[in-house]
């Protein structure tokens, strides 16, 4: 018998249906790999076999209406023409391009290192597995069928809607013990929106659309934190690091106390002082040399203390890390876990690693110290030519970065 709705809906997944019967059309069929059933024709031309996706069940592809394309289909091969050469060509001149299709380009073209950030510099890797979260797991589901041409403010608007709202929101297996928690909201929202606008902005530049339809769709910005830890804050996070233990006698792992201190001493990313490594480490100049900040390379003068504590730190012999992983060559990758159960049982719930790079700046601010030597110990990118040639921390940011860290040290009762 031909296909019905009937049998489209009880379709199961990884199954294959094929038309058949009076009435039926020779090739036509739908099939459901993981969600959705979709149209597909299959055919043969000089000899090679092709399968074609007609579209996916449901507005605007009926039963019908998808049968009575692939009998349209099936007289343009008669002709000679080959439909999935012709939707190729289509999607190259950007008639046909899908807002999928553009996603799948636009991480090819990334992931060679040809999508630069805002300081001229190729997107992480890490950048990039985020970047196919928020395809696979918002755009795609939501706006992926739709064609790039065919992107307007009223769509990008459902969109973000749609995302604040949480209708892309699950519970995602990712590893046999891990999984993806998907919750939506207005900042992931706007996140979600920053990234389609730069692909929008590269399929601008390779010609498929004239304008980026997201340019000006006003968004969720949330205002920036200004926690940082006050006198009694500090004094009652040493306490606990002092302690080793949480208040059930559970104790924390020991790099990830040596790095909340360190983060404590230096003011550098939680990212910059896990994936440390030695080579980084000058103890002659007292400072660090990190090849791969956020802005860059980036040059930071620490104090004694910090000092001491990389000093007194064993290093493991043909392993590159300071604070190396137990398994393979990465780092350690604890830290997400321990540091909030560490600032829990210090009382300090809303503290998060960041807060303790917002400390510090506070810390030299107390001390009288300018925004532009606090930009410096904090490693903002130099705006100036001469930095590129500095190759030691100067006198004066040297003698900073003793002062403040020793007064927080100080302050955490260390």
């Amino acid at each position: 018998m031909p296909i019905t709705k009937t049998d489209v809906d009880k379709l199961g997944a990884g199954t294959l249906l094929w038309d058949a019967g009076k009435g039926s059309v020779l090739g036509f069929g739908v099939r459901k790999q993981r969600r959705d059933p979709v149209f597909v024709l299959k055919y043969s031309l000089n000899g090679r076999q092709r399968w074609y996706t007609i579209g996916r069940f449901g507005s605007p592809w009926t039963v019908d209406l998808a049968r009575l394309e692939a009998t349209k289909l099936l007289g343009r091969i008669a002709s000679g023409e080959d439909p999935c050469c012709s939707r190729d060509n289509a999607k190259v001149d950007g008639e046909l391009l899908t807002v999928a299709d553009a996603c799948d380009q636009y991480l090819v073209v990334a992931k060679a290192g040809a999508i630069l950030t805002r300081f001229n510099r190729p997107k992480k890797a890490s950048t990039l597995d985020i970047d196919v979260g928020r395809i696979e797991r918002h755009i795609k589901p939501l706006i992926g069928s739709t064609r790039v041409k065919d992107v307007d403010a009223r769509i990008v608007k459902r969109l973000i809607q749609d995302v604040t709202v949480g209708k892309t929101a699950a519970k995602i297996k990712t590893k046999p013990r891990g999984r993806a928690l998907v919750t939506g909201g207005a900042a992931t929202a706007a996140r979600v929106a920053d990234l389609l606008s730069g692909i929008m902005t590269w399929a601008v530049d390779e010609g498929f659309i004239g304008a980026n339809p997201v340019h000006r769709i006003r968004r969720y910005r949330s205002e920036p934190r200004r926690r940082f830890l006050n006198d009694s804050e500090l004094d009652m996070l040493g306490a606990r690091i002092r302690a080793g233990v949480d208040p059930e006698d559970r104790p924390f792992h020991p790099y990830a106390i040596a790095i909340i201190q360190l983060l404590c001493l230096t003011g550098c990313r939680s990212s910059e002082i896990a994936a440390l490594e030695w080579t980084e480490v000058d103890l002659e100049q007292n400072c660090l040399r990190l090849e791969d900040t956020k802005s860059g390379r980036s040059l930071r003068a620490i104090g004694n203390n910090a000092i001491e504590l990389l000093t007194a730190h064993s290093r493991i012999e043909g392993r590159a890390f300071v604070f190396p992983g137990a398994k393979g060559a990465t780092h350690y990758q604890g830290l997400n876990k321990e540091a909030p159960r560490l600032f829990r049982s210090a009382g300090l719930p809303d503290v998060t690693c960041h807060v303790l790079r917002h400390t510090f700046a506070s810390v030299a601010s107390d001390l009288g110290y300018s925004d532009g030597t606090i930009a410096g110990l904090l490693g903002h990118k130099g705006r100036g030519v001469t930095s590129r040639y500095i190759h030691r921390p100067d006198a004066a940011l040297a003698s900073a970065a003793e002062a403040v860290s020793s007064d927080v040290w100080r302050r955490m009762g260390m």
